[in-house]
């Protein structure tokens, strides 16, 4: 709880966690739909793009979107919204190829704030100017494991006897 003054008529306003919560959750709430817009754009680009290089995968979709479409139920059935959604995912799997090192699959798209972002403090100035969200969550990983390394303490099973 805070209590403001202003000049001589001593104004008084008094902010409750309460408020304070609603207002950081009204600004985060305004913050992830701007990431989320330029996210989504460049991401359509992407697509775009890759849909113009790989004409034969968005013809073989195109033809398979057809033949659900064309069936009795025109598309509306639960068959065939599965149908449907494994054909989005072969065009998927054609378009994008996962290249070995999956951080740099993310390097051209933008910055998204809320992801791995650190704890005030020491992890917040480990991943200060880290655009990449990749990124900043393998420097937080590499802190971790510094901080907490992986224990080789071997567990002994009840009533297992090796003798």
């Amino acid at each position: 709880m805070t209590l403001l003054t202003k000049g001589m008529g001593a104004i008084t306003k008094i902010i409750t966690k309460k408020a304070s919560r609603a207002k950081g959750e009204a600004k985060l709430k305004k913050l992830n739909k701007k990431d989320e817009a330029r996210f989504q754009g460049v991401y359509s680009k992407h697509m775009k793009a890759l849909k113009a290089v790989n004409k034969p995968a968005v013809k073989e979709h195109g033809k398979r979107l057809d033949e659900i479409k064309a069936r009795v139920t025109k598309g509306k059935s639960k068959e065939d919204m599965k149908d449907i959604l494994a054909a989005g995912e072969k065009l998927g799997r054609a378009l994008i190829r996962k290249p070995k090192d999956r951080v740099k699959m993310y390097d051209d798209l933008p910055d998204i704030r809320q992801r791995f972002r650190g704890a005030p403090g020491k992890q917040r100035r480990l991943v200060k100017g880290e655009k990449n969200w990749m990124k900043r969550a393998d420097i937080l990983q590499k802190d971790r494991l510094k901080k907490y390394p992986p224990t080789e303490k071997k567990y002994k099973g009840k009533g297992i006897d090796k003798r």
